[in-house]
C-alpha cells in the first residue's frame, strides 16, 4: 500500500477500532458536556469516599450556576505503533477559559479488531498537579467501528460510556452514566489534529 500523511494508517482495514480510531475519530473535536447527578441518595450512600462525593457535588452546582462547560478533544493515530496501532487523545473541559478536567489518554488497538486498553492521566480541577490520577480501563468498538463502550474508573465509580457517531462521520454523542450520575458529550469535527 501506498503512504499516507502522518496521522493516517498506511494500511487501512476495516477493524471496527481502525475505523473508529483512525478513519473517523482523528481530528479536533469541540462541542459541550454535561454531568449531573442523578440520585442524591446513591450518591450519599455511595462508598466512593468523601473526596469523589465533593468533586461530583462541586461539578454538578457549577454547572447549574454557571452553564454547560466546552469541550474540546484532539485524537492523533498512529497506526504503526504497538502490535495493532495506538491513538492519542486530550480531552479539555473548560468554561470561561479555565481548565475544569484535563484528560491525556493512549488507545491501545487489539489485534481482534474490537478491542482497546486505555491508558488514562487525569487532571480535575484548574491547578496542575492537585487532584490527578493515572488509571487504565477498556473499551470496545463495535457497529463497524461507528460505535464504542467505554468501561471507565472516574469518581470513585464504574461508569459505563457508550459513543456513537452520526452517519456522517463529522459528529459524536455519548452518555456516561453510574448509580448516581449522568455525563453526556456532543461534539464535532471541526478539523485535523495539528
Amino acid at each position: 500500500m501506498t503512504m499516507e500523511p502522518e496521522g493516517i494508517p498506511r494500511h487501512r482495514t476495516t477493524a471496527p477500532n481502525h475505523v473508529y480510531y483512525f478513519d473517523i475519530g482523528t481530528g479536533i473535536w469541540q462541542g459541550i458536556a454535561t454531568f449531573r447527578v442523578t440520585s442524591w441518595r446513591r450518591l450519599m450512600r455511595s462508598r466512593i469516599g468523601l473526596m469523589n462525593k465533593l468533586l461530583a457535588t462541586s461539578m454538578h452546582v457549577v454547572e447549574r450556576l454557571t452553564g454547560v462547560p466546552r469541550q474540546e478533544s484532539t485524537i492523533v493515530a498512529k497506526p504503526d505503533v504497538g502490535e495493532f496501532g495506538r491513538a492519542d487523545n486530550v480531552v479539555r473541559i473548560s468554561k470561561f477559559g479555565v481548565t475544569l478536567y484535563l484528560l491525556e489518554e493512549q488507545y491501545v488497538l487489539h489485534s481482534d479488531g474490537t478491542g482497546v486498553t486505555v491508558n488514562g492521566n487525569e487532571r480535575l480541577g484548574p491547578v496542575p498537579g492537585l487532584l490527578t490520577r493515572t488509571f487504565t480501563y477498556s473499551a470496545e468498538i463495535r457497529d463497524e467501528g461507528m460505535a464504542a463502550t467505554y468501561r471507565m474508573p472516574l469518581l470513585g465509580a464504574l461508569w459505563i460510556a457508550n459513543y456513537q457517531v452520526a452517519p456522517d462521520r463529522q459528529s459524536l454523542f455519548a452518555e456516561l452514566v453510574c448509580d448516581w450520575g449522568r455525563v453526556t458529550e456532543d461534539t464535532r469535527l471541526v478539523g485535523p489534529p495539528a
